[in-house]
Order: structure tokens, then C-alpha cells, then sequence
């Protein structure tokens, strides 16, 4: 009894402890799943705002072919899902509402949203309201489209609430808790029970009062159906849009004594195994912690990740996560240093690599030649025929100058329709006659479908060390060689003078 009773004692002491522990951790874990959910939702904002922003750049609401502009309006909604988009003017006269079939400009009552983007110049988030096209709940995220510093059109995204209903059940919350999205109003944008019943409706005025004093929390209240809930809540950054978690008191309750319960029951046993699993759980991790160090240490150096498995799922997915930003790395790079259009080096890859080469060149004493090619006419084919045979054209082009050089030279696309071309231990007169023969290939008709073309080209070119010792020097005189070409009657090849 003298050692049994005080080690009872202190036993229901710490089971106690630990049972308002885990009460206070839970409402912990809880608010970070709701800080967590606020930030998912600023995702969805974002997502929609950057697909916005990129579609204010479209060269069809340039040259206002609006409905070209509404087909790739559609094409984005299309690929969104769940929303639809609207340009109007500083006025409110919409004329493009993607619900509606592409017609006749339509005025719209005024909004907060479309005179905040007017008046600052910067994309605003709505409340909800109902559409005055589709008359269903509606959010909606506007962009300006800006002329010459001007705001000039609105775009707009409207977000059906079915979309953040989504969002909340993706996040596999316990059947019984009640999730709800609250805008900056505190007007329920979507629920994950009677969400028909409730959207549009005020959030319980617990909430609304404690919103409007501090970003995140937990108290006790009474759920829009009458039950007495434990509610935590997080507000979204950039949104300011709120989520909330209602956990029924109830469940709580009966949740936590049970695990009173077992506590009780069980400590004896798991004192002496959970050691053990400790033990080689925790030896587990350790491994797999000290294997993610070589692939992490890879990943900095920009060199390809390799994980091997490690059968510790949450190792496994750091693992999966590097390489997944090994690649996104490699990606980014080459976007970076290559032309979108044509796949060929850009300007500064192309400065890159020369100036390795003569640095080479000047230690070895060997040379290299530098083809500058500029397409004659091709303003005229763009001009009678669009940028989008333009564009098609410039790839062809690209396509011929890989098969014409060898692997080891180096092609760029400089701008517009102008090209470089880097062609290694190759001497100027050597270097003329490869010109000549892409003038020969490039000179060849270009069929796509029932439209050919045909285009020349003009070919500037100089060589290391004769025409220059710097990649500046030598572009600027294939240039200028280039140039003496077109004016002695394009489709020709002049050698830089020395």
C-alpha cells in the first residue's frame, strides 16, 4: 500500500494532466487546420487572380477582336472550373459575360469591386452576392486592364460558392465538425453541412464580434443549428476571409473521457512497449532523416535528385518533394535562358556561352564565327497573314537551323526575327560557306496545311580574333555585316571586314 497508493495517485495525477492537455492540443491542432484552410483559400484567390492577370495581357483585348478575346476567356474558365468572367469598361458596361453567348454590350449595375479597381489601380476580392446574370451566390475577383497608365477595362472572375464547398470537403474533416468560409462581411460563402440552407446568412455573432478583434482563436458557442460546439477560426492573409471549425462539445466530450479511459487502462502496459517502439521508430527516422541529406545538399547544388525509398511515408514524400523541386529547378532554368517560341538559346544564354568559348579561344588559340541572320520581309507574312503563321514560320525556321549546324555550335533567337548562330573552331571563309547553305535551306517553301510560305534570309558574319575579341564586338559586327547584306539585295551572306 505504501508504494502502491502514491504511485496511483501520482498516476491519476499525470493521466488528468494529460487529459487537459490533450483538450488544450486539440484546440491547438484544430486552429492550425483552420489557419491552413484560410491559407488554401487565399490559394484559390490567387490561382484565379494570376490566370486573370495573365488573360489582361492577351493580345486579342490589345487589338479588341473581343471575340477572339471571349473564346479565350471560355478556354480559361474552362480550365478553372466553377466560375465565369466578365470585361467591362470604367462604366460598368460589360461585354463579355462568359455565362452568356458573346453579343451586344450590356450595362450592369455599379459595384464596390469594379469602382476599388478603378479607383486604386489594384485587383479586389468581393463579398458575396447574388449574380445579376447567373442569380446564384456569387464571389467575385477583379483585375484592371491598364492602357498607356490608364485603367481602361475590368476584368472580373465569378466564383461560384461550389467551389469553396469543394475546398472544405477536400480537407477530410471528421464527419461530425462543422467547416464554414466566412467573407469580410461575416456572410457564409459555404459550409460543410446545410450548405444550401445557410449560404448567404450572417455567421453566429460570437464569430462576426471576434473576428473583427483578432485574426485566429477558439471559443464555446452554438452552431446555426443549435448545437453547443467548441469553434475555432483563422483568418486568410490576403483575403481577410475567414474560416471557421465547429467541433460538436458533445463529441469532445465523449472523445476525450474515452481516452481518459484507455489512458487509465493501458499506461502500465505502454510504459514498458512504447519504449521499444521508441526505440526503433525512432532509429527509423533517424535514418531517414540522415539519408534526405545527401539529396537536399544535391538539390542546392542544382545537380539531379535521386531518393531512394525509405518505407517511412513522411520521409517518402520530402524524398518525392525534392526531386519535384529538382525538376521545377531544371525548369525554371531553362525557361530562363531559352526563347519560349522556338526552344533556342536566348540573348543572355547565348552571351553566356560565347563568352566561355573566346575565354577558351584565347588560351588555346583557336577561333570560332558568329552568324547573324535576319529574315527578310517577315513583317510582310505577318502582315497578310497573322502572327500566328508568323509564329509557326519562326519555328520552322528554328527546326532548320538545328538540323543545318552541328550539336557542338550554338543557335539563339535574338528578337523578333533575328538569330544567332555560334559556330566553334570555325574560321570566317569556312563560316561563309555554312551560310550560304542556310540561306539555301531557309529559302525552301514552308508548308502548313493549305498555307506555303517562302522567306530569305540575310547572314552577317565575323569571326575570333579577326573581327573582334569580346562578344559585344562581334555581334555588333555581324550586325553591321548583316545590314551590308540586305542592302546589297537580301538573301546573302557578307563577311565582316577586319
Amino acid at each position: 500500500m505504501a508504494c502502491i497508493v502514491p504511485a496511483l495517485l501520482m498516476a491519476v495525477m499525470l493521466i488528468t494532466y494529460d487529459y487537459h492537455r490533450a483538450r488544450e492540443q486539440l484546440v491547438q491542432n484544430s486552429v492550425l487546420t483552420a489557419r491552413a484552410m484560410a491559407s488554401v483559400v487565399d490559394e484559390e484567390f490567387a490561382k484565379v487572380e494570376s490566370s486573370l492577370l495573365a488573360l489582361a495581357t492577351s493580345p486579342n483585348l490589345a487589338s479588341t477582336d473581343l471575340s477572339a478575346f471571349y473564346e479565350q476567356a471560355n478556354a480559361v474558365r474552362h480550365g478553372q472550373g466553377d466560375l465565369h468572367i466578365i470585361l467591362s469598361d470604367v462604366t460598368g458596361k460589360q461585354y463579355i459575360n462568359t455565362i452568356r453567348p458573346f453579343g451586344e454590350p450590356r450595362l450592369e449595375p455599379d459595384s464596390p469591386n469594379l469602382r476599388r479597381v478603378i479607383e486604386t489601380g489594384e485587383p479586389a476580392i468581393s463579398n458575396l452576392f447574388i449574380g445579376s446574370v447567373s442569380k446564384r451566390p456569387v464571389v467575385a475577383v477583379n483585375v484592371p486592364v491598364r492602357r498607356a497608365n490608364k485603367v481602361v477595362y475590368n476584368l472580373g472572375a465569378g466564383i461560384f460558392t461550389e467551389r469553396f464547398s469543394k475546398l472544405l470537403s477536400q480537407q477530410n474533416l471528421p464527419p461530425d465538425w462543422i467547416a464554414v468560409i466566412v467573407d469580410q462581411s461575416g456572410t457564409i460563402v459555404a459550409r460543410t453541412h446545410e450548405m444550401a440552407r445557410f449560404v448567404g446568412q450572417k455567421a453566429s455573432q460570437d464569430l462576426v464580434n471576434l473576428m473583427a478583434k483578432t485574426g485566429e482563436g477558439a471559443f464555446e458557442g452554438i452552431s446555426k443549428e443549435g448545437i453547443p460546439v467548441l469553434v475555432v477560426f483563422s483568418h486568410a492573409p490576403a483575403s481577410q476571409w475567414t474560416v471557421a471549425i465547429g467541433i460538436p462539445a458533445k463529441n469532445l466530450s465523449s472523445e476525450l473521457s474515452r481516452t481518459f479511459l484507455w489512458l487509465s487502462i493501458v499506461t502500465a502496459i505502454l510504459m514498458g512497449v512504447s519504449l521499444c517502439f521508441a526505440w526503433l521508430i525512432g532509429g527509423k527516422i533517424a535514418r531517414s532523416v540522415r539519408g534526405l541529406t545527401k539529396p537536399a545538399l544535391a538539390l542546392g547544388a542544382g545537380t539531379p535528385v535521386e531518393v531512394q525509398s525509405f518505407n517511412l511515408r513522411e520521409a517518402d514524400e520530402v524524398g518525392t518533394a525534392l526531386v519535384k523541386a529538382s525538376d521545377m529547378l531544371a525548369r525554371a532554368q531553362h525557361q530562363a535562358n531559352h526563347d519560349v517560341l522556338t526552344g533556342l538559346a536566348n540573348r543572355a544564354l547565348l552571351k553566356e556561352i560565347l563568352d566561355q568559348r573566346l575565354t577558351l579561344c584565347l588560351r588555346n588559340g583557336t577561333c570560332l564565327s558568329i552568324l547573324y541572320v535576319d529574315l527578310d520581309d517577315f513583317k510582310k507574312i505577318n502582315d497578310e497573314h497573322g502572327h500566328a503563321a508568323g509564329d509557326k514560320l519562326l519555328q520552322a525556321v528554328a527546326a532548320r537551323f538545328k538540323a543545318e549546324i552541328r550539336k557542338s555550335d550554338i543557335a539563339a533567337r535574338l528578337g523578333g526575327d533575328e538569330f544567332a548562330i555560334v559556330l566553334f573552331d570555325t574560321p570566317t571563309n569556312e563560316a561563309a560557306h555554312v551560310a550560304a547553305k542556310l540561306i539555301e535551306s531557309l529559302s525552301l517553301p514552308y508548308q502548313f496545311r493549305n498555307l506555303t510560305l517562302e522567306i530569305s534570309a540575310s547572314v552577317g558574319v565575323a569571326g575570333f580574333p579577326d573581327s573582334g575579341a569580346t562578344s559585344k564586338a562581334l555581334l555588333h559586327r555581324a550586325d553591321d555585316a548583316m545590314y551590308e547584306a540586305k542592302a546589297k539585295g537580301k538573301g546573302r551572306v557578307t563577311v565582316a571586314k577586319d
